[in-house]
């Protein structure tokens, strides 16, 4: 799947520091750490943390080398940063598609499973980094923390929404509500996976179909959960 440039030519990074000269110290040094990471997030999802160099990251966010090992001594440590940093711009838009999705503890539940699918040119570059981090959590203690911090945010954020259905009388989960919450999302994860493949077994809608039978069975719904807004958005312009 082409991912979208994470950065400008050279004169643009060139244009973004003059204006960042501008800027007070503690607000040139927010924005210099903010430049970083989103180039790092787009450069680390295109070629992989093995393979990105931090001189390569440093050129795309228009900083020197050295001021990049300033604000992150390793690769290791700018990408803990970095999936904080995603993960961070990812909760407001969660927020953002949960006020827009209803007033329903279905809808809801709907709308932020949609938002665990790589359903979005953001989102697949964010999946592509939690794979990446997938793959550190094995054998690198201080990144397997990190994971584990990331994935409780969405299975509280889950459990959240289906303790409220169950309070709406909308669901009858099948188990506690915590592990239906680590389920639904580990189907999320699974599915999405298939659907980034370089060769991709499952489509979007496929994902979306799987997993609307699946955690409607999970949370005790009366038949599956309802299409997510983003996915009926898509239908309507067809």
């Amino acid at each position: 799947m082409n991912q979208p440039s994470p950065h400008g030519s050279v004169e643009q990074s060139a244009a973004a520091s003059a204006a960042e000269t501008a800027l007070p110290g503690a607000d040139q040094g927010a924005e210099t750490r903010r430049r970083i990471l989103a180039a790092a997030a787009g450069r680390i999802a295109e070629d992989g943390l093995a393979k990105v160099r931090m001189a390569t990251i440093a050129r795309a966010a228009g900083v020197s080398t050295g001021l990049l090992h300033y604000h992150f001594a390793t690769k290791e440590r700018l990408f803990a940063e970095v999936l904080a940093y995603s993960t961070d711009l990812s909760t407001v838009l969660d927020q953002e598609a949960l006020r827009a999705a209803g007033q329903t503890a279905p809808e809801r539940l709907a709308a932020y499973l949609d938002r665990c699918l790589p359903s979005d040119e953001l989102l697949a570059e964010e999946w592509l980094l939690w794979q990446e981090l997938a793959l550190l959590c094995i054998r690198q203690p201080e990144l397997a923390r990190v994971g584990v911090a990331l994935y409780d945010r969405l299975y509280v954020t889950v459990a959240e929404i289906v303790t409220d259905g169950v309070g709406s009388g909308d669901f009858r989960p099948c188990s506690d509500v915590r592990s239906v919450a680590e389920a639904a999302v580990a189907l999320c994860d699974g599915l999405g996976t298939r659907v980034l493949s370089a060769v991709p077994d499952i489509t979007l809608d496929d994902a979306r179909r799987i997993i609307a039978v699946s955690v409607g069975v999970l949370v005790g719904h009366d038949g599956p959960l309802p299409a997510p807004t983003a996915a009926r958005a898509v239908g309507a312009r067809r």
